[in-house]
């Protein structure tokens, strides 16, 4: 039985041979590097907070030291991650020094601003880290979490929240790429079917981080901002189609890994190799012939 995520299709479609070398031939030490270790503590500290305010209070979750959370989770992450290693680590001291103070301006902006994204009045709090396992065909099993669900009790609507961290935010481009919005549809579509609430009762939207403002902006730029991506029918059914392409493409019909679909795909000036743990240790980065 196999179970595929969606970034496991984002690294197929990345790199097949990254994939290949990660899940098929299991060489990966650790695929973390101080971008993925600050996104999960600052990730971990704002769910802390949401479950604080929405179980407890709101004065409650205004309490909690947060830098220090923030601080305990850098910690641990790196601790854990650097394990994995054979030599070497994640980051360096300056790197994490750097993201913690990115990662505690941000979080005070999203408390001062916390009505613009969170409020107890007229929802509540369904879930965080909500686990989706579903069956796509036989031996294939769909996995993923979703960050945060809250529902609307006056239109019961459910909206399901993705937190997303950057440098600098998405750009228009960035927000326009179907590619990037694809996550949170496809778990719309999971979420509907195995709660069996319908599609239109469902709403989606990234929760978009950014670590640094540009000093020179005409305008206030916000440490943190929503994208709603398109969610309707049409846009399910093509990132739906799209994925299962992925997954008959990799999997046979017993779930096993096909053979000769992973060719190497450094990309342009080679850089889908620039965070390669695979990268001249597995790998040279020369696109087959």
């Amino acid at each position: 039985m196999a179970r595929v995520s969606f970034s496991q299709y984002a690294l197929y479609n990345k790199c097949p041979m990254q994939y290949k070398l990660q899940y098929v031939d299991k060489l990966s030490e650790s695929t973390a590097n101080i971008h993925t270790l600050f996104g999960s503590a600052i990730h971990t500290t704002i769910q802390h907070f949401l479950s604080i305010m929405y179980g407890t209070a709101k004065s409650q979750a205004m309490k909690l030291d947060t830098d220090k959370m923030l601080l305990d989770e850098m910690k641990k992450e790196f601790i854990k991650e650097n394990k994995k290693l054979s030599e070497g680590t994640i980051c360096t001291k300056l790197e994490l020094e750097e993201f913690y103070g990115d990662g505690r301006r941000i979080i005070e902006w999203f408390k001062k601003n916390l009505e613009k994204f969170y409020t107890k009045n007229g929802y509540e709090l369904v879930a965080i880290e909500m686990p989706l396992n579903k069956e796509l065909r036989p031996n294939i099993y769909f996995i993923g979490f979703i960050d945060v669900v809250v529902k609307d009790l006056a239109t019961d609507e459910y909206i399901l929240i993705d937190l997303k961290t950057s440098t600098r935010g998405w750009n228009k481009y960035q927000k326009s790429d179907p590619f990037k919005n694809a996550q949170i549809v496809m778990y719309k579509k999971i979420f509907s079917e195995l709660k069996g609430i319908s599609l239109d009762k469902i709403k989606v939207e990234y929760q978009i981080m950014r670590r640094k403002l540009y000093e020179d902006a005409p305008f206030p730029i916000p440490y943190m901002s929503k994208h709603v991506p398109a969610s309707g029918k049409p846009t399910i059914n093509k990132v739906y189609k799209n994925f299962m392409e992925f997954v008959d493409t990799v999997f046979d019909e017993d779930g096993n890994f096909n053979k000769d679909v992973f060719p190497k795909n450094p990309g342009e000036r080679n850089t889908n190799c620039k965070w390669c743990e695979f990268y001249k240790r597995h790998c040279d980065g020369k696109a087959e012939n």
